[in-house]
């Protein structure tokens, strides 16, 4: 159960931003490679001691540098280190000692690059390989995840908002994997996660914004949903997943529109793109009035949920997933036996706009206006502060 704030506590909250987040360090649990399981994997600690359970037993390696191989062999791993066998269990600890705990993880079946990762690893048997698992300090996290998913060029102002986000998506989403007995997973779904990063900046962003999250009217936290490029209009949450919240309404923006994935274009043939509308949706293509309109589309006043009129019944969303169309912002031609798609923005178009959002820092507008303009009527808000006002 949550309090009924008064709007005026919203106030309050919002200075506490300037008093920093003061609460004791929260770990998450992220699944690694949950959709490509190996059945060997190499860990190296690389910077602090490490302390190791193999099963429920401390386990003393002598030589805290050691290499280990860990091996599916049935229902159990095979513990080595280079020298030596140490022996079989079902789950494998590895715990920093230190704060800044960090060990590099190596996929050998099937091969993949090395990774860094801060603080843990846990590792146990699942059905299909080893499940492995990163028990990791939030804002750790947050940090490895902000440079997956805005690169590493991007602006100082930049880094902090998409912090902001990154952790309030992540914390909003911390069941999403609990049948999975781990909080989330480093795919695109719950936000890319690469591992440890070591951009100063990034680092530097996140602690800036250490423990800022975003809240609606009602000290929920939002669902901070984001993109690619929006083709100069954001979309309203209902038109892509039916649930409406009053914080995810379209805005017009003009900022994305000269960013990399601002435009895009695809070409099919006439017959299959007839032929796709008939069998998926039985539009009427026999009618030459129809037939003409499907293969002339024109959004020029705005972004359309539905192709040619909503009567049709015709998702502009799900000839998106069908085609695999960047986005549902085009308008279509025919040439000669071609149908050319001239698309806008990249992505499925609700929240905020990244390449927007970037091009705003770029030309000095301060995160938090950032944040007013994609996201409507919320809250900037200090976790800390906002504990206060919860009761369990």
């Amino acid at each position: 159960m949550r309090y009924s704030i008064p709007k005026y506590l919203i106030c309050i909250l919002t200075q506490a931003l300037f008093f920093g987040y003061s609460s004791n360090a929260q770990k998450f649990k992220i699944g690694l490679a949950a959709n490509s399981p190996s059945s060997t994997v190499i860990f190296t600690p690389l910077a602090g001691d490490y302390r190791i359970w193999l099963d429920t037993v401390l386990f003393n390696p002598g030589n805290t540098a050691d290499v280990y191989q860990l091996m599916l062999d049935g229902d159990s791993i095979d513990v080595k280190t280079f020298e030596r066998g140490i022996g079989k269990c079902k789950k494998i600890l590895f715990k920093a000692l230190v704060k800044d705990g960090s060990f590099k993880l190596k996929s050998v079946k099937p091969e993949a690059k090395v990774k860094t990762y801060d603080d843990d690893l846990e590792v146990t048997v699942a059905s299909t390989g080893l499940k492995l698992v990163n028990n990791v300090d939030v804002e750790d996290y947050i940090a490895g995840v902000v440079e997956s998913e805005a690169g590493s060029r991007s602006s100082s102002e930049y880094y902090k908002l998409q912090a902001i986000l990154c952790r309030t998506y992540a914390l909003n989403g911390l069941k999403k994997h609990e049948l999975d007995s781990f909080n989330l997973c480093d795919q695109v779904h719950c936000q890319a996660y690469k591992g440890k990063t070591d951009n100063q900046t990034v680092l530097s962003a996140v602690n800036e914004t250490r423990g800022l999250v975003i809240v609606d009217d009602n000290l929920n936290l939002i669902s901070a949903t984001f993109h690619s490029n929006c083709g100069g209009q954001t979309v309203n949450s209902e038109d892509v997943w039916l649930l409406s919240a009053s914080y995810l309404r379209s805005v017009i923006d003009t900022f994305c529109l000269r960013m990399p994935n601002a435009r895009w274009q695809k070409r099919i043939t006439k017959s299959e793109w007839l032929n796709y509308l008939s069998s998926k949706f039985r539009y009427p293509i026999a009618d030459s009035a129809s037939c003409g309109k499907a293969l002339s589309v024109q959004q020029t006043n705005g972004r359309e949920v539905y192709f040619v009129n909503k009567d049709l019944n015709v998702p502009l969303k799900n000839i998106r997933s069908d085609q695999q169309l960047k986005s549902t912002y085009f308008s279509l031609s025919l040439q000669n036996d071609t149908v050319l798609f001239n698309g806008r923005g990249y992505g499925h178009g609700v929240g905020l706009c990244q390449e927007g959002a970037m091009r705003m820092a770029q030309v000095g507008i301060s995160y938090r206006e950032i944040i007013g303009f994609y996201y409507t009527k919320v809250h900037l808000v200090d976790l800390a502060v906002l504990s206060f006002f919860r009761e369990d």
